[in-house]
C-alpha cells in the first residue's frame, strides 16, 4: 500500500473505531517497518455501543479499513451484527470474537477474508453449478481457505478439498470447524497436485495467500508434497472414497499454473464437469492448450472472464474454462 494512499485509508477509519489513531500508528509501524508481519495483534473498539475490544491481526485490519474506504463495508452496530461487506456478508460478534457470515449462512474466520476471492465466491458466485448438488462429488484443487468447499457443501455436494500452502490449509480447517453441520461432507487434504509425484516449492507472499504458486517469484517458499491427479484418486480410493459412486463428478482447479500439468493426466476422463481457472500468463501459455486436450477427451468447453483481472490480462492467458462431458445435460 502506497504511503499517501494508506494515509487516506487510515484517516477514513476514524469513522469505524474509537481508538483509530493509536491503532493506525501501530499498523503503520508494522506495515512499513516490519513488512508482512500480519500476525501482529491490534486492539480495536468499533464505534458501536457494546464497548467490546476486539483483536485484529494486521491483515484483517487492512481488509476492513480498505473495504470501508472503497465503500464495500458499512458499520451497522445492531446487537451482534457489527457491520456488513458488499451489503451481503455479515461481520458478527460470536462469543466475543469476530467472524463472517455468508449469504447462505456459512461461517468463516475474519482472518481468512480475501476481498477479491470472497466476492467471487459469495457475491458473484463464479463457482455456481446448480442449486441442488446432492449426490455430487467435487474435487476442489487449490482450495485456499475452504470458501469453495463450503459453498459446494452447503448445496449438498460431497467435497474433497486440496490445498498445498500450510497457512491456507490451517485456516481452511478453522473454517470447517465453524461449520459443524457441513464438516462431515468435506475431506481436507494438504498436498499439491502437479504433473509428478514428489515434492515442489510453492511461493507465497503473506500469512495466507490466494495467489500462491510454484510459478511466481513471491518472497516466501514452502516445500510441499506433490502428487499426480491419478495418484490422488487412488489415495481417495484407499480412504474409501470411490468417485464413481456419485451421480455427477466435478473437478474444480485453481492452482495458478499447475493446470497445464494436470490436463495431461488421463484421470480427467473420470469427471463429468471440469472447471479450471487458468493462469497461462504465469507459464506463457494460452487456454487453447487446455481446451484442445479436454475436448480430445470428450468435453465441450468455453472460456469466460470471471473477474476484471481476466479482462485486463486477456482471456487467452487468464480466465475460467468450463468443460462439460458431451452427452451430459447442463446443470
Amino acid at each position: 500500500m502506497h504511503i499517501a494512499h494508506a494515509f487516506k485509508v487510515v484517516l477514513a477509519s476514524r469513522n469505524l473505531f474509537y481508538n483509530w489513531f493509536s491503532v493506525a500508528i501501530a499498523a503503520m509501524y508494522y506495515l512499513f517497518i516490519h513488512r508482512n508481519a500480519t500476525r501482529r495483534e491490534l486492539f480495536v473498539r468499533f464505534r458501536c455501543n457494546n464497548n467490546n475490544n476486539y483483536i485484529l491481526n494486521l491483515y484483517s485490519y487492512i481488509n476492513i479499513i480498505s473495504a470501508y474506504y472503497n465503500g464495500l463495508f458499512k458499520l451497522l452496530c445492531n446487537n451482534d451484527l457489527i457491520g456488513r461487506f458488499w451489503g451481503a456478508i455479515d461481520l458478527l460478534d460470536k462469543d466475543g470474537k469476530l467472524v463472517l457470515r455468508t449469504p447462505n449462512g456459512c461461517l468463516l474466520t475474519l482472518d481468512s477474508l480475501d476481498l477479491t476471492i470472497f466476492a467471487e465466491t459469495w457475491i458473484h458466485e463464479i463457482h455456481y453449478l446448480g442449486f441442488d448438488l446432492s449426490d455430487w462429488f467435487v474435487l476442489d484443487i487449490g482450495a485456499f481457505v475452504g470458501d469453495t468447499a463450503l459453498y459446494y457443501a452447503k448445496r449438498g455436494a460431497f467435497v474433497v478439498t486440496v490445498e498445498p500452502l500450510p497457512n491456507n490449509y490451517e485456516m481452511l480447517l478453522k473454517n470447517l470447524d465453524l461449520n459443524p453441520a457441513l464438516k462431515p461432507r468435506v475431506v481436507p487434504i494438504n498436498v499439491a497436485v502437479a504433473g509428478e509425484n514428489g515434492f515442489m516449492d510453492v511461493k507465497y507472499s503473506g500469512e495466507i495467500d490466494s495467489g500462491a504458486s510454484t510459478y511466481t517469484t513471491s518472497r516466501f517458499t514452502a516445500r510441499i508434497k506433490s502428487m499426480k491427479l491419478s495418484t490422488l484418486i487412488k489415495e481417495l480410493e484407499s480412504m474409501g472414497i470411490n468417485i464413481n459412486n456419485f451421480k455427477v463428478r466435478v473437478l474444480k482447479v485453481d492452482c495458478k499454473g499447475c493446470e497445464y500439468e494436470i490436463v495431461d493426466d488421463d484421470a480427467l476422463r473420470l469427471f463429468d464437469i471440469v472447471k479450471i481457472e487458468y493462469s497461462g500468463y504465469l507459464v506463457n501459455k494460452t487456454y487453447h492448450v487446455l481446451k484442445e486436450k479436454l475436448e480430445a477427451m470428450g468435453f465441450k468447453c468455453r472460456a469466460w472472464a470471471h473477474n476484471y483481472s481476466a479482462l485486463g490480462i486477456g482471456l487467452d492467458r487468464h480466465g475460467t474454462l468450463t468443460c462439460i462431458k458431451q452427452g451430459m445435460l447442463t446443470p
